[in-house]
């Protein structure tokens, strides 16, 4: 198991939480970071500020308890190859604490109520074990809601861009409980899992995915807050762990806009990790325009209900889906030139005729399929005579008049045969007229009467030639 995966084991089996440190007594530094912040905000403030900042001193006893409970848990053998790191980090908790201060400040004239300010010092372990306690941060609820989670933030070597956030934001455990009446933006813990989770592998990918498979465009939001460039020439000035090498991931997320649906307000969030003085001013002002211009993002109107079979055309804002990914809709008109242009890319197809169509429908009615051939009982015939004889064009041999055949084998006999030449069955000849058989064609022909004497007389003699 690598280094940081440890690390990260270790750090969430504390539950370390710095609002348990904070308390309203402020430290000299924490006085100066909190005036720098509040500063540029001078002239739109109204009322007291609410200022916190974390105490060791003042919670003694329960970081001591903390301590213990850590030592303990570090003593455990998987943690031995790192151990030496863990213990760093455990000393470098108390000033992390020291270095976490937060200011609610009240404004007018402006898109939020109460604008957040406060510092993010985290522990880095990579290389070695630091605190890193420059970065800050500015949120709010503005009082409109965005349809959906959005991200900003930098790819190395490419342009800053906004992205949508498909799926739930990873909390790392944590859950908002329903029943507090506070303005979410006030609740450190829920707030700094959300700045946590800029940095989860779940928020960097909705950031990559964006830019490589839908090369950042195609959600209506993101694409409203591209255009404006004001807003951007602002966002890009923000510091964020690119630039100061944080980390290791040619990735890096420093804002958010998280829509509050049973509130119906979003909170908007922009970190800074610069180490110069400009920082405050360049967040600020980041935030700023960027909750400017999500209060001018066009809502989607709602759907028209369909009655009496009439489909009504698409909204203007187009039609969202509850998660506030806008579907495409397209009018009659457009459906119809879209059509034409498929047809004039379409190869030269064959096309049929309403009569070509009923020939066709005809023939299939048949039970024949096109192009079979089809016999004739005649045909069928001839074809059964020709398999009969071998498949050989012979033809059918019929006897002479004068030839018999044979009684047993059917072979054809000639006169005069005593035997068949074939199986060597005695012919049986034929009986020869007898007198009286002889006599009676003679009477039946003469039966007949002839006018002729001398036809007469040669009958005669015919019939009595020996």
């Amino acid at each position: 198991m690598s280094e940081a995966k440890l690390f990260e084991i270790f750090i969430n089996s504390l539950e370390f939480d710095v609002s348990d440190y904070l308390v309203e007594e402020l430290t000299e530094l924490q006085s100066e970071i909190i005036n720098d912040a509040t500063i540029i905000l001078k002239d739109n403030i109204v009322g007291d500020l609410k200022s916190y900042g974390g105490s060791v001193k003042k919670n003694e006893e329960k970081f001591k308890e903390f301590m213990k409970k850590a030592e303990a848990e570090l003593e455990k053998n998987k943690y031995k190859e790192i151990k030496k790191k863990l213990k760093e980090y455990l000393k470098k908790l108390s000033e992390l604490i020291i270095k976490t201060c937060v200011a609610i400040i009240p404004v007018k004239e402006l898109p939020w109520v109460d604008v957040i300010f406060r510092t993010i010092p985290r522990i880095s372990y990579y290389d070695k074990v630091q605190l890193m306690d420059n970065a800050i941060a500015y949120y709010g609820e503005i009082k409109c809601f965005v349809g959906r989670t959005t991200v900003y933030g930098k790819i190395k070597a490419q342009e800053p861009l906004f992205a949508p956030f498909t799926g739930n934001i990873d909390l790392g455990g944590y859950k908002l409980d329903a029943s507090q009446k506070e303005p979410k933006s006030h609740i450190f813990p829920y707030m700094s899992a959300i700045i946590n989770s800029l940095d989860s592998p779940i928020t960097k990918n909705q950031l990559s995915k964006y830019h490589e498979e839908f090369q950042r465009h195609g959600d209506p939001i993101c694409d409203f807050l591209m255009k404006d460039s004001d807003l951007n020439d602002s966002m890009g000035k923000i510091t964020t762990a690119i630039e100061s090498e944080r980390g290791k991931s040619d990735i890096a997320v420093c804002c958010i806009i998280v829509p509050l649906p049973s509130d119906k307000k979003s909170i908007v969030l922009i970190s800074d990790e610069g180490q110069e003085q400009s920082r405050f001013g360049n967040c600020f002002e980041a935030l700023l325009k960027l909750s400017a211009s999500c209060c001018q993002i066009p809502s989607p109107a709602p759907q028209q209900p369909i009655s009496r079979g009439q489909v009504s055309g698409p909204s203007t804002g187009g039609v969202r889906t509850p998660g506030g990914q806008e579907l495409k809709a397209w009018t009659a008109e457009e459906l119809a030139n879209e059509a034409q242009k498929r047809l004039a890319t379409q190869p030269n197809l064959p096309s049929w005729s309403e009569e070509d169509l009923l020939k066709l429908a005809e023939e299939r009615g048949s039970g024949i399929p096109e192009g079979m051939e089809v016999w004739k009982e005649e045909d069928l015939q001839d074809l059964a005579e020709k398999r009969r004889r071998g498949g050989l064009n012979i033809p059918e041999w019929k006897p002479d008049q004068d030839m018999t055949e044979c009684a047993s084998c059917g072979y054809g006999l000639r006169p005069g045969w005593l035997k068949c030449p074939v199986c060597d069955t005695p012919v049986i000849q034929p009986k020869e007229p007898s007198e009286e058989d002889q006599d009676e064609p003679i009477e039946s022909s003469n039966e007949v009467e002839s006018d002729d004497p001398e036809q007469e007389a040669d009958s005669t003699e015919e019939n009595t030639d020996p």
